[in-house]
């Protein structure tokens, strides 16, 4: 590599050296609290007993089991917690927490917060923030990891939510491996571990990307997006890396550097790797280049908050691919250096940009099996970290576990949350237990939908002009068929195109609330979850929410799209 890579002036080796014995040893005390604080909790006593279907097996009992420690499990947990006042609650996962508490958010290290973006109208009219939280349980878990708006420390976050579950009683039971799970006609009743013995309960919360113990239970979900006609199609992996010694400026002045290296027409070596990044393709060259200009004016990269940043232009990532013989292109090269968000702290940058491409089956495989990068995997990701390195970072983590984005979904709830639903402003606002915006996002895009919309007589696909804004409630967690059973993550029933502002962890945890609520007053009337309704939940909320949903300028588009997509996808019966 030249080095006319990048210029940048030396810095005292002494301080190099403080600020990596420093983060050292904040991240080491970080993990040996948490450690401390998970082997520490003390739970209510449990009810163990002895059954005839199981002999000689352990029996634990519990009012509520939340399975998985996806951050959206753990604060409904603890919202279940207040509702049930002396409740037996557990959270079971198959994860090991002393790597940390919190799913991908935490063990996956995506710091960037993707959070509720309230219409400038909105704000005026209703005179909140831009990012106001969409419940007060999703502003209870900023308030907790002390976010100031996008970027969560993953280390006081293991931290503090530990805490809070050991204050709330809620037993926290990790490295489980479950074997099976009974059911009757309607209801899921235990699941069967390997060396923790029988769990049983009277309602579960799946919380899992991909719902796995859902799918355990007989629930149906479709691969991909098998409901559009897409089976094979998912959305992108992403696995995070976190930069250290080099700061947001300093990537910054990295960035216009390379971006100036593609414009000079004598830089020889610039040019080699647009080349082959490009693949000698006009189109994407042109997409390269147009990424980086607006109205004749370069983009640098953009600090939006006090705490993240968000990359623009293509130019790092296409030298990347360049330098490494690789197009530019998700689907050509298997992975993409594609625009970062950064979630930026004090010794280290955490950047949400490495992309793999992932089918159907594979995404939901990985999901079912902790999330675990592939070695190939790792080794594009040292190549990635080795890249960083040259632009002077001093080291560069690479994180345990996937961002799996999507991983099937319940093939039909109670009330499916579609695309086109959200579009038209979402559950009606008697309904409403709170109002959320985002876009359409499938970063990385649909493998196929493109071509497949285009047969069907859909001329172009545009998801993201309009953001929908849209009122949500809880029922679209629940499979039909079991009404014990509910599933908060991106497998929820969002149905078609949902799932692209669904997948929202902000989203997920909003919903918990009402779930939790949901979950408690069956428990207290001895109720299936299926005859719970969003009104009767809306009730109990003990604050009055936030509603704002409205039809979106795109309705009509995004409902053409969807309906199109979904009248002609005639998917295979989907399987348990």
């Amino acid at each position: 590599m030249s080095n006319r890579l990048l210029f940048s002036s030396p810095r005292p080796i002494y301080r190099h050296l403080y600020s990596r014995i420093y983060g050292l040893i904040t991240i080491f005390l970080g993990a040996l609290l948490a450690s401390i604080l998970l082997s520490g909790l003390q739970p209510p006593p449990k009810e163990v007993v002895q059954v005839p279907d199981f002999p000689n097996t352990q029996v634990q009992n519990y009012d509520v089991i939340v399975f998985g420690d996806e951050i959206p499990g753990v604060m409904t947990a603890l919202h279940l917690s207040h509702q049930i006042q002396g409740g037996r609650i557990a959270l079971v996962t198959e994860a090991d927490l002393s790597k940390g508490l919190g799913g991908h958010l935490v063990r996956g290290g995506l710091a960037y917060l993707d959070r509720n973006q309230v219409p400038a109208d909105v704000r005026r009219q209703l005179r909140i923030d831009r990012f106001e939280p969409s419940s007060q349980l999703y502003a209870e878990f900023l308030k907790l990891t002390e976010t100031k708006e996008i970027a969560l420390d993953r280390y006081r976050a293991t931290q503090v939510l530990s805490q809070a579950l050991q204050r709330a009683r809620v037993e926290v039971i990790d490295k489980v491996q479950v074997l099976s799970v009974q059911t009757n006609a309607t209801q899921v009743q235990s699941f069967l571990t390997a060396k923790h013995g029988l769990f049983t309960a009277k309602y579960f919360v799946d919380c899992t990307q991909g719902g796995k113990l859902a799918t355990m239970a007989g629930v149906r979900f479709y691969q991909g997006f098998d409901s559009l006609g897409l089976p094979n199609s998912s959305l992108a992996l992403g696995l995070v890396i976190e930069v250290y010694g080099l700061n947001i400026n300093q990537l910054r002045d990295s960035e216009s550097r390379m971006i100036q290296r593609f414009l000079d027409s004598k830089d020889a070596e610039a040019q080699k790797w647009m080349e082959v990044a490009t693949g000698g393709d006009p189109d994407l060259r042109r997409s390269i280049f147009n990424s980086w200009m607006s109205n004749n004016k370069i983009l640098p990269l953009y600090q939006g908050t006090i705490d993240s940043a968000d990359v623009r232009s293509s130019a790092l990532g296409a030298a990347f691919h360049g330098m490494n013989g690789l197009v530019y292109d998700l689907r050509k090269a298997k992975m993409l250096l594609d625009r970062a968000n950064i979630a930026i702290f004090a010794d280290h940058l955490s950047l949400n940009s490495l992309l793999f491409y992932a089918d159907g089956k594979t995404s939901r495989e990985l999901s079912f099996n902790g999330g675990k990068p592939t070695l190939e995997m790792l080794n594009v990701a040292n190549k990635v970290a080795n890249f960083y390195k040259s632009l002077g970072a001093k080291e560069v983590r690479i994180m345990d576990e996937l961002y799996i984005r999507s991983a099937g979904a319940i093939a039909k709830s109670m009330d499916d949350l579609t695309a086109t639903k959200m579009a038209r402003g979402g559950v009606s606002t008697a309904e409403a237990l709170g109002t959320f915006t985002y876009h359409l996002d499938v970063r990385g895009g649909i493998t196929g939908m493109g071509l497949r919309a285009l047969k069907l007589g859909i001329p172009k696909l545009n998801l993201h002009v309009h953001m929908p804004t849209f009122n949500y409630g809880f029922r679209h967690t629940l499979p039909v068929e079991r009404d014990n059973l509910s599933v908060l993550s991106p497998a929820s029933g969002f149905g078609g195109l949902g799932i692209a502002a669904g997948r929202i962890v902000e989203f997920n945890i909003s919903v918990g609330e009402g779930l939790a609520i949901a979950v408690a007053k069956a428990l207290r009337e001895d109720r299936s979850l299926h005859s719970i309704t969003n009104q009767e939940v809306r009730q109990n909320l003990s604050f009055p929410p936030l509603v704002y949903g409205r039809p979106s300028p795109n309705y009509e588009n995004i409902k053409y799209i969807e309906t199109v997509l979904l009248e002609n996808s005639q998917p295979p019966t989907p399987k348990g």
